[in-house]
């Protein structure tokens, strides 16, 4: 390898781990506002890249789908911290308050172009298959791939982890709940791809 393709090299694996520190700085970011965060980026992140794996992706774009499901809730840094601990019942305005975390990701990520191709995934990742999902009411194959699989992983997560303004459940009991959602609320090839690998990352998936 002569001297040039070796420079390129190593300025590649310097911006990849500038790339990366980034992301794990706005997660800790996000972990500060609201504890536990960091935790559910990471488990999701490793369920997502492993769906899409399944699904036929290719190196490329395996790496957006990791950014993308690391950084989805990056918008919620932009929202009120009394309505991100609310405990109890949410009033239509806070669901409301919530649901601006998907459009308030594009201003987070504004100045990140290397971003870019993960900004729809995370923009989207709340679209439903039968397009009744918000920002924009996308429908089937118009939600990106990577927010398609990305809604089932984050889905899973949220419905097995404890936590005090929720109940949890078991991960049998919550992959029914994926299923039955299938064609609704989900991709059914997402969710058939899920339903394969998620027995293989148990051990990462309850950490």
């Amino acid at each position: 390898m002569d001297n040039s393709r070796v420079q390129h090299v190593e300025e590649e694996d310097l911006l990849r781990s500038a790339h990366n520190e980034t992301i794990r700085a706005l997660v800790q970011a996000m972990d500060m506002n609201l504890p536990g965060e960091g935790g559910h980026s990471h488990r999701v992140a490793v369920m997502a890249v492993a769906t899409a794996e399944r699904l036929g992706m290719g190196p490329e774009e395996l790496s957006q789908v990791r950014q993308a499901a690391a950084l989805h809730d990056v918008g919620k840094i932009a929202l009120d911290t009394p309505l991100l601990h609310k405990v109890g019942p949410l009033t239509a305005a806070d669901v409301e308050g919530l649901r601006k975390h998907a459009t308030a990701a594009m201003k987070v990520l504004d100045s990140l172009v290397w971003l870019a191709p993960c900004a729809p995934m995370i923009a989207h990742h709340h679209e439903r298959w039968d397009g009744t999902g918000y920002p924009d009411g996308l429908r089937g194959n118009e939600i990106p791939l990577g927010a398609r699989v990305i809604a089932v992983a984050e889905t899973f997560d949220v419905l097995v982890t404890p936590s005090c303004w929720k109940e949890w459940v078991g991960e049998e009991e919550a992959m029914a709940e994926i299923r039955r959602c299938s064609g609704s609320q989900f991709d059914p090839d997402v969710v058939e791809a899920f339903a394969a690998i998620q027995p293989l990352i148990q051990p990462i998936a309850g950490a």
